[in-house]
């Protein structure tokens, strides 16, 4: 098994649906929990969070109705935090959750999003003790439409106006900056661009607004990303029950839980994030960002994948999403690989592995003529010999297809084949 000092390095598992990924991956985790390893377990699959409860018994489920995580305020109140900060994030969500689309914004656009965002999420907080995305969420949609709707008696009775009026009644001059903003900066822009603001800005929190969600991230915060380092946890939203809202509550969980382990300073354990189904939560920059340097604050990051191509897919494809998807990859400096029908991520294993040169001799006889005792010796018409030198995969392409992947059929035997960086060696998981 792994050490968790190597393991620091990444830890990725490649395979075709059904190679023995999870078995591979629950038993890598029991083994980092008995080493005092904290770990946080995203669920995608419906049945993650009970296979993650047998392996972590004295863990937190965190669900909806179980624990409560504001994350407005947690970022608003933390030392360092800001607005700007947290609408980072949401830029970030937006790009993830709508990454199907290979176009991205353009920088006007975002800018603008971004601002209407920060704005609101500072005015809420300036009126209300626990704002919620509810509170910004209404702040922004119904900010005047133009200059005639924001000097109007109507726009008073508004989410927006409403929050802008307690404000003024307690502090004018710190009321001012918002006032310019919604009633003049905003409207001024037109009616497009304010659309396009407004729109871009609430798509990435508007699955916490309504419905379960909304429970989850509104009051006072029972659990934080800092305690999440210091105990177990099983992020129990899997997008199967819960829908885009449980991705990207799971996403922010994920990024925030990074952002605080390389913030945290003295002695500390290690710290495991798992990501089943990682083609669904990465996103290039930040899990670049942290796997880069995240060795010395005790990070692990455990992701699991079918192929490179699935995770070049869901990064929305395009010469921009394999380079993201490679490098990616390839901060996971240990790899378990299974058994896979994918050529294009076979042969990138191989080419992890290796290349090594081999030696190829060939000879036939001369048939024209009868030899000679002297042909022996290299004259006269003797056997004719040539040898060369080749590269060869040390692992062939072909060998991933052959490895077994449990079930009666392999008597319960996974194999995969595991390269460290430096070497590679045939491992076998027993799923019983």
């Amino acid at each position: 098994m792994l050490s968790p000092n190597q393991a620091s390095l990444g830890v990725a598992y490649t395979g075709r649906p059904g190679a023995g990924k999870s078995t591979a991956l629950r038993q890598l985790l029991k083994h980092f929990a008995e080493l005092g390893c904290i770990i946080c377990w995203c669920c995608i699959k419906p049945d993650e969070a009970d296979i993650a409860a047998s392996v972590l018994p004295d863990a937190v489920r965190f669900r909806p109705g179980s624990h409560v995580f504001n994350p407005i305020t947690y970022e608003l109140n933390r030392e360092g935090g800001s607005a700007s900060n947290l609408a980072s994030f949401h830029d970030d969500l937006n790009d993830v959750l709508n990454r199907s689309d290979s176009q991205k914004q353009e920088a006007f656009w975002k800018s603008g999003a971004t601002d209407t965002l920060v704005y609101a999420i500072e005015l809420a907080r300036l009126v209300k003790d626990e704002p919620t995305y509810a509170d910004a969420y209404n702040i922004i949609t119904s900010s005047p439409q133009n200059l005639e709707v924001a000097v109007s008696e109507d726009f008073r009775s508004t989410a927006c106006g409403w929050f802008i009026n307690m404000l003024g009644n307690r502090n004018p001059n710190l009321a001012k900056p918002f006032a310019d903003f919604f009633m003049q900066r905003l409207p001024a822009s037109g009616e497009k661009a304010r659309g396009a603001f407004v729109t871009q800005s609430v798509s990435s929190f508007k699955h916490f607004v309504d419905g379960p969600m909304s429970k989850v991230v509104e009051g006072v915060s029972t659990i934080t990303p800092e305690q999440m380092l210091t105990h177990h946890t099983i992020l129990d939203f899997d997008t199967l029950t819960h829908g885009i809202g449980g991705l990207a509550f799971q996403l922010m969980m994920s990024w925030l839980c990074m952002e605080a382990v390389l913030r945290r300073k003295g002695e500390f354990p290690y710290f495991v994030l798992v990501r089943d189904e990682y083609h669904q939560l990465a996103h290039a920059e930040r899990d670049i960002r942290t796997q880069a340097v995240g060795r010395s604050q005790k990070f692990i990051g455990v992701s699991a994948f079918q192929s490179i191509p699935v995770l070049e897919a869901a990064m929305s494809g395009g010469v921009e999403a394999q380079t993201q998807a490679r490098a990616l990859y390839g901060l996971h400096v240990n790899k378990f690989m299974m058994n896979s029908n994918c050529p294009t991520t076979n042969e990138a294993n191989s080419m992890v592995i290796g290349q090594e040169k081999q030696m190829f001799f060939g000879g036939s006889p001369n048939p024209q003529q009868d030899l000679e005792w002297y042909d022996v010796l290299g004259v006269g018409a003797g056997p004719q010999v040539s040898f060369s030198q080749q590269w060869h995969y040390r692992v062939p392409p072909t060998a991933f297809t052959s490895l077994r992947s449990g079930g009666p059929e392999n008597d319960w035997t996974v194999d995969a084949i595991f390269h460290d960086g430096n070497d590679y060696q045939q491992v076998s998981f027993y799923q019983r």
